[in-house]
């Protein structure tokens, strides 16, 4: 079975990105009018120290923005191959499912918000955004060990 991101968690993701590089747009335009307007040296001399610390990151927050739909991985539970293969830009990674070793499901009003699962092959994995997240937990608990998967009452990041 297949799982993908949801659109609506995907424009959230995509408007917080969005948000933050207008934030850093925002304090490099304060700190360059600072510059400009200040007599003082020391105004000018952090106004610049701001400004190069800031601006090294508007690429970057341009390349997340522009790709931001593409930069979500589709997880493949395969019963019938006793695996899960993770695929993100074309590269796939399975793991078998009796790596397993635990999962935890976060739950926020009712409604399970992620998961993560620690596996022998990968430290932790976290899935959040999924459809369907409630049957990609209960195809997950079938392959947990008994007294490992825990229900967490509160949701936290």
């Amino acid at each position: 079975m297949n799982f993908h991101v949801s659109e609506k968690y995907k424009s959230s993701g995509k408007r917080k990105t969005i948000l933050a590089a207008l934030l850093v747009v925002g304090i490099i335009a304060g700190a360059a009018w600072m510059f400009i307007a200040s007599d003082s040296l020391y105004h000018k001399i952090l106004a610049a120290i701001i400004t190069l610390l800031l601006i090294k990151h508007l690429p970057s927050a341009y390349k997340n923005i522009k790709n931001h739909d593409s930069s979500y991985p589709i997880v493949s539970i395969i019963e019938s191959e006793n695996k899960i293969d993770i695929s993100h830009k074309g590269a796939v990674v399975s793991m078998p499912l009796s790596d397993i070793e635990s999962l935890r499901i976060q739950s926020a009003k009712g409604n399970i918000k992620s998961l993560l699962l620690t596996t022998k092959s990968f430290s932790n994995l976290r899935f959040e955004g999924y459809e369907n997240l409630a049957e990609m937990a209960e195809l997950l608990k079938k392959y947990t060990p008994a007294g490992k998967i825990k229900n967490a009452t509160w949701y936290h990041r």
